[in-house]
């Protein structure tokens, strides 16, 4: 099921269009990367061809979901998640997504929040890490940090260009 998952996921970054990629501002002359308008794109992507897959019709793809108060997990909120809500047996995949130029130690939070994820004590089977946007030797960061943590339920994928999929780099 993980890997269906992956394949809708890597389907649905594809559509996603240069505008909500790179976010043109008034007054600038270069679009910036915002992290949450590109989420919120891949969310609805991702919510349309899920849809129409009855092997996953199971699961519900939920975005940012505050666990605060959550009786089981830490406080975060999570980009994506994949799962059936009330049910600690049935998390299949957390998705966290970040900007190519985001600052290392968001890059960290999201590598700790997604091993947090991936562990016993939570209990979802695979953690992605996303990455959007292609800056001069930006994206080594990401690839060092997930090599050297070495987790194999952690996988990293690189979303280098807009209306374009993404590659799996781990």
């Amino acid at each position: 099921m993980i890997e269906r998952f992956l394949e809708l996921l890597i389907a649905a970054t594809a559509r996603v269009p240069h505008h909500y990629f790179q976010l043109p501002v008034a007054g600038r002359e270069d679009p910036i990367y915002r992290e949450r308008v590109y989420s919120y794109e891949l969310y609805h992507q991702l919510r349309s061809v899920l849809e129409t897959d009855e092997e996953l019709a199971r699961y519900v793809l939920s975005g940012e979901i505050d666990k605060q108060g959550h009786p089981i997990i830490r406080p975060s909120a999570p980009d994506l998640v994949f799962h059936v809500p009330k049910s600690m047996d049935s998390n299949l995949v957390v998705v966290e997504v970040k900007p190519v130029n985001a600052e290392l130690n968001g890059v960290q939070k999201d590598l700790a929040n997604l091993t947090y994820f991936v562990s016993a004590e939570v209990g979802y089977q695979c953690g992605v890490q996303l990455v959007y946007g292609d800056e001069d030797g930006a994206f080594v960061r990401f690839e060092n940090l997930y090599r050297a943590a070495n987790h194999p339920q952690l996988l990293l994928f690189w979303h280098q260009r807009p209306s374009e999929p993404p590659r799996r780099i781990i």
